[in-house]
């Protein structure tokens, strides 16, 4: 019976592996056993081994993150790796890293069921974890943090959190936040002045007031391309987060909260009442990414709401209002005063395997602390103009002021939550509540929304 359920328990584990690539799979249990596969002329050795630094022998670990090619950070990646191996030359460093999704989220998937995880890996969900800490696929990190104490200080104040699993029945830290993609509003200064706004908007109702100033003086508040659903998904997301905050969003990931809920609803409507209020130009539901960008970055539209990489993508186009772009917070409600400091963070994680033998235990530990050090991480943000969850952290010195302002924003932030899918196991909630938004943004109700959101739920959680 104990040997059943340890296979029906790994089963499940390699299940959701599956729903990366939304199909499944059954493959052996995760082994601990020494094990190895040839990728083109690369072996990549994982499981226990016989290798082990005191010995003199190498110790073969592997990287795998969507960082590779020609992409900026893939390049710091490939120099940094290379010089811990020099300064390390009993540690093998494989990188198994793959730029597009599909690829990485199938070559994961095989990976994980074949006993072979990654010694350092990317994984975008949160409560998708869950088996994999609780059948020993993944690291908990909890005893390696608390053992290097100044190490463990080095994150901002509440990025560690974000891997805690107990609101999932499992205790530990089970990634190690490596950067993060901070929500605010980019507005045009210009367009501001013209409408009479002297001051960004700090609360829904003064937002409310600046929209009609815009419209008023014949300009758009807000660009939206609504054909790539993510856009208001991220919307409506900042307006859960300063409704419900992390602990209501986690709730509701976790099934303790559903979305036909009075207080979830709310947020569906509140959403839609952007639209009535005018914010969006009309047809936005019919308009791509592409479009929103062309009409923010020419002055067709005074606020986009999105995350700080859109800023090395907005420096690098030949826009003449690039000095005129600023950024807030998304506003809070006056009546939720208590959640006005939840800020919206999108958070890529490393995962470390819980497969591996004690050398490539030690090993990778001491590449992810080599790869976390104050001069590796500001060496990855300046590539890139990215922002990280480190502390002292500073822009690079030939990037704009924008990129800059976020830094500083950030280092400010001490509450914050991710998107709401990802508290959730539902492999289909992505698509479901998206589309649902679009559709209630075309006509359909929130009552109705919420309803056939949580109906997908109640059939396709796990």
């Amino acid at each position: 019976m104990k040997l059943r359920k340890q296979i029906l328990t790994t089963l499940l584990a390699i299940a959701m592996i599956a729903n990366l690539t939304g199909c499944s799979s059954t493959s052996p249990e995760v082994s601990t056993d020494t094990a190895s596969v040839t990728e083109g002329s690369a072996t990549v050795t994982t499981g226990a081994s016989t290798n082990s630094a005191s010995t003199g022998e190498k110790v073969k670990i592997s990287f795998m993150s969507r960082d590779s090619g020609d992409t900026p950070i893939a390049k710091v990646y490939e120099e940094q790796i290379a010089a811990f191996m020099e300064e390390n030359p009993n540690i093998e460093v494989q990188n198994d890293s793959i730029y597009e999704e599909a690829a990485y989220n199938n070559k994961l998937k095989v990976a994980i069921s074949t006993g072979e995880t990654p010694s350092i890996f990317y994984y975008p969900a949160i409560a998708g974890l869950k088996e994999w800490a609780k059948n020993g696929v993944i690291m908990d990190l909890t005893d390696a943090l608390a053992s290097d104490p100044e190490w463990a200080d080095s994150f901002l104040d509440g990025a560690l959190d974000t891997y805690k699993l107990d609101a999932y029945g499992v205790n530990g830290i089970y990634a190690l936040p490596n950067e993060i993609n901070v929500d605010v509003v980019f507005y045009n200064k210009a367009l501001f002045k013209q409408a009479g706004i002297t001051k960004t908007p700090d609360t829904m109702d003064e937002l409310y007031e600046d929209i009609d100033k815009l419209n008023t003086v014949g300009i758009t508040p807000f660009g939206v391309g609504g054909t790539n659903t993510w856009i208001m998904g991220h919307i409506f997301n900042n307006i859960l987060a300063k409704r419900i905050a992390a602990e209501g969003i986690t709730e509701l990931g976790t099934g303790n909260k559903k979305w036909t809920d009075t207080d979830v609803v709310e947020c569906l409507r509140l959403t839609k009442n952007l639209k009535e209020k005018g914010a969006f130009a009309d047809g936005f539901e019919g308009m791509d990414y592409n479009t929103q960008m062309n009409q923010f970055l020419t002055g067709e539209v005074c606020m986009i709401s999105h995350s700080s990489p859109i800023i090395s993508e907005m420096f690098n186009s030949d826009s003449q209002i690039l000095d005129d772009i600023g950024l807030f917070p998304f506003p809070s409600f006056e009546d939720k005063s208590e959640y006005k400091d939840t800020r919206v963070i999108y958070t890529s994680g490393w995962m470390l395997s819980g497969t591996m033998s004690e050398a490539e235990k030690d090993a990778t530990l001491k590449l992810v602390k080599y790869m976390t050090t104050p001069e590796s991480i500001q060496a990855r943000m300046d590539a890139a103009w990215r922002v990280s969850p480190y502390k002292n952290i500073n822009a690079a010195a030939n990037a704009p002021q924008l990129l800059k302002d976020m830094i500083a924003y950030t280092n400010t932030i001490t509450k914050s939550v991710g998107e709401y899918f990802d508290y959730d196991t539902c492999s289909t909630l992505v698509d479901t509540s998206r589309n649902g938004i679009l559709n209630m943004m075309l006509g359909e109700s929130p009552e109705d929304t919420a309803a056939a959101i949580q109906a997908d739920i109640d059939e396709n959680r796990p």
